[in-house]
């Protein structure tokens, strides 16, 4: 597990060493003062019971017994001391010792023929392996990769081979194969007679930690932030290339009267390879370019209102987000009287926060005369609370009601009663994704007068003449 020679241990054997030579030198001090005390009460004892007069080597023996009490509290203080030194000395041995045994830093010893003297547990949960595995081994057999090698030995060759390594990262390979990151402190051992003259190493020594996850971490962000950095050039090209983006228009139809009342405005990119416009939406809000992008949107498409008939309102997807921005505004007030033209549908990229703020941009969008759709109503609860919050001029079925409507009971009685509601806040509901005739069918028996879908036209751009289906 370790080499003969464990630093804890012999540090530990050296304290204990010294602790014992001071203890014996305590006692040899100890018997001496006991001794010359003795040998200066009977001198003295002569002189008061013999009644001798006391001689010049008396007193001087006198002078030297008054040192006593002083000889032995310094003795007493340099016990006490040795002893309070010995226990914090083994308590930051112990410390050290369960750093390197039970962390999972591996602490090491090699030669400078690079072959491992002294391994830690360390290294168990670090490459996999046991200490009495790696000992003898040449540490460069643990390397991940042989291009490591030719740097290593260059190192160790120079000059800077006498000077401690610090943060040296490199990368191990684990017994099953996988690859460890790595971060290693390492220190040159020099010879005694090499310190003078020459430096001589005759070992290293180190700990190294796993640092696979910081590292993963670091790759992940970077790869991160390359993306994002692909995806606002992608954004900001669409932004200022005008043939980049394309609106086509589906119709919305008024199914009792046959006619086309109202034109979506639907998004279309170009480039390669094809992305559907949810995707690219999606990736403009990941990088702070959401608004921007569906402003942009919604000003290619208003600028072809002219050629849409007088009696035909526009349909443009705003989100909560960007209807709150004075840009949104700014819009609208520019369209003047066609501003009245305008259906803003609420669409969600985030999740509404505060009710009181869109509220207060649907009060602004409406004093231009625009009015407000909520989409995908009855696709889930967030829907329906755009509808209690903010009483739109119109609901807009989701797809996923409409769909097979004509054979599922549960989804006619829905509708029937959305209809309803709608007709007691004098809001219109407009079903979309209207599919087949069966479908058509069931939604007019629903109360359904306003549709949209494949089976009443496809997003298509704007010509001189608007279909009108029939």
């Amino acid at each position: 597990m370790r080499d003969d020679a464990d630093p804890a241990a012999k540090a530990v054997s050296g304290i204990e060493g010294t602790r014992r030579v001071l203890s014996w030198a305590i006692v040899v001090v100890g018997i001496g003062v006991l001794t010359a005390f003795t040998s200066y009460l009977w001198d003295w004892s002569e002189v008061f019971i013999g009644g001798e007069a006391p001689e010049r080597d008396e007193w001087l023996e006198l002078v030297g017994a008054a040192w006593l009490p002083v000889v032995v509290a310094a003795v007493i203080r340099l016990v006490r001391a040795h002893r309070a030194l010995t226990t914090t000395a083994l308590e930051a041995l112990d410390a050290f010792d369960q750093t390197v045994h039970t962390s999972h830093g591996w602490a090491w010893r090699i030669d400078h023929d690079r072959r491992i003297l002294h391994s830690s547990d360390g290294i168990r949960a670090l490459l996999g392996y046991d200490p009495e595995d790696v000992l003898g081994s040449d540490v460069l057999d643990l390397l991940h990769c042989d291009e490591s090698r030719p740097l290593i030995l260059a190192r160790l060759q120079s000059e800077a081979a006498t000077k401690n390594w610090d943060d040296w990262q490199t990368r191990l390979r684990h017994r099953d194969g996988s690859v460890r990151h790595v971060r290693s402190s390492v220190t040159p051992i020099l010879s005694k007679e090499g310190r003078g003259s020459g430096n001589r190493i005759v070992a290293y020594r180190g700990f190294t930690t796993d640092v696979t996850a910081e590292v993963v971490a670091a790759a992940a962000d970077q790869a991160r932030e390359l993306q994002e950095q692909a995806a606002h050039a992608r954004i900001s090209a669409v932004l200022a290339d005008p043939r980049a983006l394309q609106i086509v228009f589906q119709p919305i139809v008024d199914v009792r009267a046959h006619r086309t009342i109202g034109m979506e405005a639907l998004s279309r990119f170009a480039g390669e390879p094809y992305r559907t416009p949810d995707v690219w939406f999606d990736e403009a809000w990941q990088v702070a370019q959401g608004p921007a992008l569906e402003l942009h949107a919604i000003g290619v498409a208003c600028a072809q209102l002219a050629t849409l008939p007088a009696d035909i309102y526009l349909s443009v997807n705003v989100s909560p987000q960007t209807m709150s921005t004075p840009r949104f505004t700014t819009l609208l007030a520019d369209l003047g009287a066609d501003a009245h033209r305008i259906v803003v549908e609420v669409t969600e990229h985030a999740a509404v926060t505060d009710y009181d703020v869109l509220a207060a941009a649907v009060k602004r969008l409406r004093g231009f005369g625009a009015r407000v759709a909520v989409d995908d109503a009855g696709a889930g609860y967030s829907s329906m609370q755009h509808v209690l919050r903010l009483t739109p001029d119109i609901i807009k079925l989701d797809r996923g009601i409409v769909a097979g409507i004509d054979e599922d009971a549960a989804k006619r009685a829905l509708v029937t009663a959305m209809t309803g509601f709608a007709a007691s806040l004098n809001m219109t509901v407009v079903a979309e994704g209207v599919e087949t005739d069966a479908e058509l069918k069931a939604l007019i028996g629903a109360g359904i007068h306003h549709a949209q879908g494949y089976l009443l036209g496809r997003p298509a751009p704007l010509t001189p003449a608007v279909p009108v289906p029939t």
